[in-house]
This record gives C-alpha cells, structure tokens and sequence, in this order.
C-alpha cells in the first residue's frame, strides 16, 4: 500500500507536526488524502503472484498492462468461466503520471524503459549518445500513463491501405466500431457525431469547451495559411487545424489502467503480477505449439503455464525482445546469437517510427515566471483543490495535418505539434536535458528560453519511407534490445520534412495572428549548421539532422500480413506463423505507421485482438 494511503502511517507524519499548528496540520492531512484518491493502490488490481504460485494454469496469459494489453486483458475476462493473467513489468501509476501537465516528467523515470536508439550518421547528431530518446511506459497502462495524452484515431487512408494489401477485417469501417466501443465522449451528441463516437464506453476522451489563448493564436494563424479549422480530428475529415481530443478526465490523466483495470481490480476471474518481467515464451517438447511463459519476479523465475494462448502485448519493441528471445525471429541473427529457432519470421524488421524536427519562435517574457512560490502554488492547487495549469495540457493542444503535395488530398503526410514553452521553463521541467541533448544544444535552448516564450512546432513526419530494426544485443533478457531507427535512409522522407517546414512552420511567422501575439522566427544556431544560409534547404537538412527527435511511436516490428507475405510475422488474426497457441496484439502488428498518434490506434488493436479471439474460442465451444 502507498505510504500516503497508509492511515496509521499518515497520522504517525501529520502527528510528528503537532507543533507547527492546526491550520499545517489540516493542509497535510488533505494533501495525503488527496493524493491517495488520485494513485491510492486500492485503485488498481492487487499483485496476484500469491495466487499464480499456487496455481501456474491459465487460459490466457496477456504480457504487458499498456494500450493494448489493458483492454485485451479486461476484454477476456468478461468471459466468466476463462482464468486470464495480465503480465506487467512495471508497477501502478504515481501522482507523477496522473497529472496531465507534467508527462514530459515522466521521462527517465521509473515509469519509463528510457530507451534510445543507436547512433546513426544522419540523424540525431546532437544527442550526447548520438541516439535518440524513445521512451516507453513501465507501468500498468504502458505507454498511455506516460504519452501526451492525444486521442488521434488516425487517417481513413491508413486502415483502407491495411486491408488493399490482404490484411481482411482491418479497412477503416470495419475498425471504427471497435475505436467506437472503447470511447466514452464528452462532446456534444449529435447527429454528426454519433457515426464517429460513443458516449458509454470505458475510455474517457475529453473535448474542452475553452481554449487557451495561445491555442487560439496558433489555430488562427494555421487558417490564414489555408488550413481548415476542425472541429473534430476523429470524425469526417483528419486534414485541417484543431484543438485535439485527449484521454483525461477531471483533471486527471485517463490512461488504459483507468479505463480497462480499475473497474476489473475486484473480478475474480483475472489476476495481475506486477514488477514481473516476461523474459521467453515456452513450447511443448519438440513442438512449436506454446506451453507457457518464463516470467523474473523478485529475483526468480517463474514458470506459468497456459492452456489456450498466450497474447503478446508488450509494444513494437518488447514484444519482438521476447520473440527474438524465444527463437522466434531472423534465422541468421538467431543463430548468431546461439539461439535455438524455433520459426524464422522477420520479427524486429520494418521497425517505423514518426520524427520531427522542432522549429522555433519567440517572444519577451518574464524570466521570473517560475518562482518557486508559484511552482508550490499550482502544485497545491491541483492537488488540494483539484484546479490551476496543471489540470490539462493547455495550451499545448492543438495539432494539425497537411499533405505537402497534393492540398486536397484527405490522406496526410505531416502532422505538426505546437508546444508554447514560458520563459525558463527549464527550471520546472528541462526538456533537453530529459531527452539527453548534448552540452551544446543545451545551453543554446536555455539560453533561448531564458527570459521568453517559447513556441516549438513539431514538424512530424506521418509516412516515413526509411524503416529500421531491432536486434537482439545479447541472450540477456535484462539488457535492453538494439534499436536501429534509420532515419532519413530514404532522402524522400527528408524532402518531405523540408517541404513541410516551408510550407507551414517558416511561414507561421507571416500570419497577423503570430505578428500581433510578437512571435517571431527564432533559430538553435547549432555549429555544424553555421556554414550554410539559414534560407537554404542545404541549412534545413543539416538542423534536421542535428535536431531530430522522436515522438514516440515505434511500431511495425511484428508486422500483420496475409498469407503469402514473407514480410510478415502475424497473420490478419494476429497469430504467430509456424507456431501454435500465440497471437501479438499491439502497435508491433501494424503494417505501417498510421498517420497520428499511436494511442488510440493500440487500443483499438486491443478490442479487435479480444473480439478475435472470443469469437475463435466461443466458437470452438459451440462446435464441441
């Protein structure tokens, strides 16, 4: 139990205060309160490991508490007579990951794999590591208690490319019911938006009714550039400006393990271990069909069994960790490494991601802005009162998507982000330093950000044509896998990012709505780019290669594809070729990066995944 939610501990701290007077004493004790309402341990499922020694034989066994797996998890254990384990690396959420405005926090954290990719010649050339950060969620909800937040469906365009490719059942009207089901939406209910939106499901998607001032300048300059102003990302149309949807609720992060695990914490059917690392899956003797899964729990292994699949949804890299571990995988680098393998699938390859390429605009500020008396003040507000900044992501909503070669397509290749950063906003949360930016990107950004507003466009790269891997660095399932991003290994995906900045980024600064807010185009003169005219492509291409960065959305390592497609590793069912009793659901499957945030898509993987699998066992049943 968290020490805060600990009553004879909490009186024992706010009794040692007695001196300090009853007006302290009253403060403390509400803040402990309220700290226990927000991540209390008595809001997620107890840790089972009593019950799974006692008992090793499940029905399923899903690997990882994140977007995915949560809803999988939650999904089959509806089914009263089946006996599911949810397997989860990570621990519950904390008050650091509850508070929407502070997931950039969450960065290097426990919470967080913190993983970087390997160094590349072109790209990422100013990280200290010259690699770029890639965190990944360690904790029950995965990824979805520590990302922004956005609730991005995605684009028509990417589910109906799925399906033209032979992947059946995933064009984009037959995956909207399952983004349906999940989705409890706070907007209006209409006859436009009841085709695209559910008012009843477990997933809260937040439409806020007032927008920030800079959300409002930013939304106003995109038009003057042509874009259309959205009121919906997720219903007719992607393409356009508009303030997005986001998975949170009363002020408070709504991530999977909300949404799926805590109304499940009591049901007697499932049970969940947590800070237990899945580390290979097991076979029958001398077969391919799956046996069970080796978990490491408080220094042990331990052998669970399962009786009809095991599900991995532990994410586009660890899902294809533990496969590569379990001699599932590229039978040239299995047997490099002293693998036994088991089927030589190309698992860890067409690993995709989405960079950007930050660019900048500022204005004067107060380089007092964080006093600490102000920092304790929002912090007490939010967590005494439950209001102030720190409720929502404000004034960092606002996304937007164009097609930099054809205006009119509705399919996107850019997406950009736009973050307004106060002056000094490094002494509250330094973003370089999270990321591991070198010395000299650094100083230059703090420098920059000292005494103004900082106005960062992500110029998000939706369709990269460069795809990496993900290799094994050693049989060591503790030690992190290799991953090989490539970046810009197809020049077009860097001609599309150039385009792409001087068709809206650069040009942001022209817009009346930018000039009369005092914004103005300001660059990170980084060394290696000094030599080259700042109006020159030759200048964009050297600070895209400095700057690049992640945001966050490796998928594609344990592709879906029909049969025939040597490409693939999961059939359209998500089941494991050449083996038996083994499925992966998770962003891992996707055939290619879908063109927005990756959230929203995983959970749906999670639906579709669990109404698969019900239907082949329920089915099954009938038949017997």
């Amino acid at each position: 139990m968290s020490w805060a939610c600990d009553p004879a501990l909490t009186a024992n701290i706010v009794n040692s205060y007695q001196t300090v007077g009853p007006l302290f004493m009253q403060t403390l004790q509400t803040f402990f309160a309220a700290q226990c309402a927000l991540v209390g341990d008595h809001l997620w499922p107890a840790d089972a490991i009593d019950k799974v020694l006692e008992d090793p034989y499940y029905d399923f066994i899903v690997v990882g508490a994140g977007s995915a797996g949560s809803t999988l998890a939650h999904r089959l254990s509806e089914v009263p007579e089946w006996k599911v384990l949810l397997v989860e690396a990570g621990g519950n959420p904390t008050l650091n990951t509850e508070i929407p405005h502070l997931f950039y926090n969450n960065m290097r954290s426990p919470q967080d794999w913190a993983y970087k990719t390997q160094p590349q010649e072109g790209a990422c050339r100013s990280y200290t590591a010259k690699g770029c950060a890639w965190p990944r969620g360690k904790a029950l909800g995965g990824s979805s208690s520590i990302n922004f937040m956005f609730y991005v469906r995605g684009n028509r365009a990417d589910y109906d490319e799925w399906a033209a490719d032979g992947n059946y059942g995933w064009s984009y009207d037959e995956v909207l019911p399952y983004f349906i089901k999940s989705e409890k939406f706070t907007g209006i209910y209409n006859e436009q938006n009841k085709k695209y939106h559910n008012w009843e499901g477990n997933l809260n998607v937040a439409v806020d009714k007032e927008s920030h001032d800079f959300e409002h300048m930013i939304i106003n300059a995109a038009v003057e550039l042509g874009l259309k102003n959205s009121s919906d990302i997720n219903g007719e149309s992607q393409m356009g400006v508009m303030t997005s949807q986001t998975t949170t609720k009363d002020g408070t992060r709504f991530s999977t393990a909300r949404a799926f695990l805590n109304p499940i914490k009591d049901r007697k059917n499932i049970h969940v271990i947590k800070h237990a690392q899945a580390t290979k899956v097991l076979f029958v003797p001398g077969t391919n069909i799956v046996s069970g899964v080796m978990i490491h729990k408080d220094g042990k292994d331990i052998v669970v069994n399962v009786k009809k699949e095991l599900i991995l949804s532990a994410g586009a890299i660890n899902s294809p960790h533990i496969l590569l571990l379990s001699g599932i995988g590229p039978r040239k680098h299995l047997e490099d490494m002293k693998i036994e393998v088991k089927a030589d699938l190309p698992v860890g390859e067409n690993l995709q991601d989405h960079l950007y390429v930050p660019t900048f605009y500022t204005k004067p500020g107060d380089k007092n802005y964080y006093s600490i008396e102000k920092i304790v003040k929002n912090f007490a507000q939010y967590v005494l009162e439950g209001t102030g900044p720190l409720i929502n992501t404000s004034p960092n909503r606002v996304i937007s998507f164009i097609n930099t070669t054809d205006p009119e397509s509705p399919a996107s290749d850019m997406q950009f982000h736009y973050f307004v950063l106060p002056p000094g906003v490094y002494n509250v949360l330094d973003i370089f330093q999270k990321h591991g930016l070198n010395d000299e990107a650094y100083n230059k950004f703090k420098k920059m950000n000292e005494d103004q507003y900082t106005l960062v466009i992500y110029n998000t790269l939706l369709k990269p044509k460069s795809a990496g891997k993900i290799l094994l660095a050693s049989k060591n399932p503790f030690e992190a896998p290799l991953l090989f991003a490539d970046y810009y290994k197809d020049p077009e995906d860097m001609a599309t990012v150039i385009r792409a900045m001087k068709q809206h980024s650069l040009r942001l600064g022209e817009t009346k709505a930018l000039k009369e807010a005092g914004f103005k185009l300001d660059w990170l003169d980084i060394d290696a780019c000094k030599k080259f005219d700042k109006s020159s492509d030759d200048y964009l291409d050297c600070i895209s290669r400095e700057l690049t960065w992640s945001l966050y959305h490796p998928t594609s390592t344990a592709k879906m594809g029909p049969d025939g497609d040597e490409t693939s590793v999961v059939d359209p069912e998500l089941r494991v070729r050449k083996v038996k009793g083994l499925r992966v659901v998770d962003a891992s499957i996707m055939p290619s990066v879908i063109r927005g945030n990756t959230n929203a898509p995983s959970i749906m993987i999670g639906e579709k995944g669990a109404d698969m699998i019900k239907k082949f066992w329920l089915n099954k049943r009938t038949e017997l």
